[in-house]
């Protein structure tokens, strides 16, 4: 049975001056042989987060199915870019690490513990293993390892702070301790899961918790390569999925878009502070925001990459809210979305997890081109 401590060696940057919580999820690698397309990506990625967003962000997260058949010279050929990433870095178990029928390889390569926590801000991360038994077919979270999970959320709970839960899979993907697992998640009110394994960039909602998925590095079946980007901005959850090489980027970190909202309708307020974050190879200079024909400057926070401004609500209902930046080169970046005031439609929720996928949001990352995880995708 494998046993671990609650703290990771695996040590993250704290949040921004600005308060933002953000990090950067690298897609599943199926890392195979040096010099192959993906090995190729990861370069890129590396370097591009070394050069645009290292001094901003807390940490970079790999979902799993790092090594596409779990050998020791998949993983070495990862951790020569890894080594070279400018920002910390975590990683989980995803079945195809597990190809070996043991922990041994990923332990040595990428992580001595395959499930651990740990704490940026007032967030507490807790990153599971979907492999205890190891075994790429098993995807099964024991009852001692759940054991643990509770006793993080009670702790997490206990000190207020917002709960996230790193794995590699939907809970429903799961063939044992899926349903224990869903239970404590609405039971102790977590936030949001960050993904591998579909292969997608998906984002769902079912009223109470958010589950993001990133598009796989090494197995793609849609759209270019990339990463994505996750804020967590006081009680506000952002998501982006960045394509390689096309910085300078901006993402709205609050107020949330209304598909990213819980259940619950939005208070009316009479102002409605907007915080945005940029990031590029050049500082920003200028920062607009934009609702209903008006426009509103924004300030920077501090030496941090984001800029807030302060606006009057609109009248109730769903608005497009933009924010634009442009930096010292002349390059613009820009992010749009909708907010809500005031009551909301009630929005239906299914009961499995991935059956609350949200549709089409290409501006974010979200092609529509899905039509399930794993289930319409080429047979890797």
């Amino acid at each position: 049975m494998n046993t671990v401590a609650s703290e990771s060696t695996f040590q993250p940057r704290p949040a921004d001056p600005a308060g933002v919580i953000s990090w950067v999820h690298f897609g599943d690698l199926h890392m195979t042989h040096a010099g192959e397309q993906n090995h190729l990506d990861l370069a890129a990625i590396v370097n591009e987060v070394n050069q645009a967003l290292a001094d901003s962000v807390s940490f970079v997260f790999l979902p799993g199915d790092v090594a596409d058949d779990g050998s020791r010279a998949a993983y070495a050929v990862v951790r020569g870019e890894l080594d070279r990433l400018s920002v910390p870095w975590c990683s989980i178990v995803g079945d195809h690490d597990v190809h070996e029928k043991s922990f041994v390889n990923f332990r040595e390569a990428m992580s001595e513990k395959t499930h651990y926590a740990f704490t940026v801000g007032a967030v507490r991360f807790i990153a599971m293993n979907a492999f205890d038994v190891p075994h790429p077919a098993s995807f099964t979270v024991t009852a001692e390892q759940l054991d643990w999970v509770e006793r993080e959320l009670q702790t997490a709970t206990d000190a207020g702070q917002t709960k996230v839960i790193l794995l590699h899979c939907y809970p429903s993907d799961l063939k044992e301790g899926g349903t224990r697992l869903m239970h404590l998640l609405r039971g102790f009110d977590v936030r949001l899961i960050d993904m591998g394994h579909t292969h997608y960039n998906e984002v769902a909602n079912d009223g109470r918790l958010l589950y993001t998925a990133t598009r796989s590095t090494g197995q793609i079946e849609e759209g270019p390569v990339g990463y994505s980007v996750t804020n967590i901005d006081g009680n506000v959850v952002s998501w982006k999925f960045f394509d390689l090489g096309k910085l300078p980027a901006a993402m709205i970190t609050s107020p949330s878009d209304e598909r990213l909202l819980p259940a619950a309708n939005t208070p009316l307020q009479e102002t409605i502070k907007v915080r945005a974050k940029f990031w590029g190879t050049a500082d920003a200079v200028k920062a607009t925001a934009h609702l209903e024909e008006r426009s509103f400057q924004m300030k920077r926070v501090g030496m941090s990459h984001v800029w807030e401004c302060e606006i009057a609500a609109p009248r109730e209902g769903i608005h497009a809210l933009m924010v634009s930046f442009q930096d010292a080169q002349g390059n613009v970046a820009t992010d749009e979305v909708r907010i809500a005031i005031g009551q909301r439609a009630e929005h239906e929720c299914a009961e499995r997890d991935q059956d609350n996928a949200l549709k089409a949001w290409p501006e974010h990352g979200l092609l529509g081109t899905q039509l399930g995880p794993n289930k319409n995708g080429k047979k890797w």
